[in-house]
């Protein structure tokens, strides 16, 4: 059976969820959105926020079967990166989510190839936002 890309993507994130996991990370949220309200589109997305040792991982997950539109990593640009962080700032204005604004952050990209999973951690900085 072959999957779409939408279930190929979710998949992805469910293996790169698994290693967090068995790393004893806690998930915070998954695909956590950023809306203004519900008819606006979506202005961010971040799809894994875990949390471990009081510090907050923000995770990218990009998910290929071949290389056809260059390395995967190229994907994660500095566009990319403020869309990240405006949601991420949203994220920790949310009620439910305040208690983690001291938190220290940190970005890693995950990096799902023919269903191998590599994390690359402290992928980038937000230091230019």
């Amino acid at each position: 059976m072959t999957l779409n890309q939408w279930q190929y993507g979710s998949k992805s994130e469910e293996l790169v969820l698994q290693k967090y996991l068995e790393m004893d990370y806690k998930l915070i949220v998954q695909n956590f959105e950023y809306r203004l309200n519900h008819t606006a589109g979506r202005l961010g997305e971040i799809d894994l926020i875990l949390e471990k040792d009081g510090r907050i991982y923000l995770v990218e997950v990009k998910a290929r079967n071949n290389n056809k539109f260059g390395p995967v990593a190229d994907q994660v640009n500095k566009n990319k990166m403020a869309y990240i962080y405006k949601t991420y700032r949203y994220f920790i204005i949310q009620r439910e989510y305040r208690k983690y604004r001291e938190a220290f952050f940190q970005f890693d990209l995950a990096i799902v190839f023919k269903n191998e999973v590599k994390i690359i951690p402290n992928a980038a900085t937000f230091d230019y936002y």
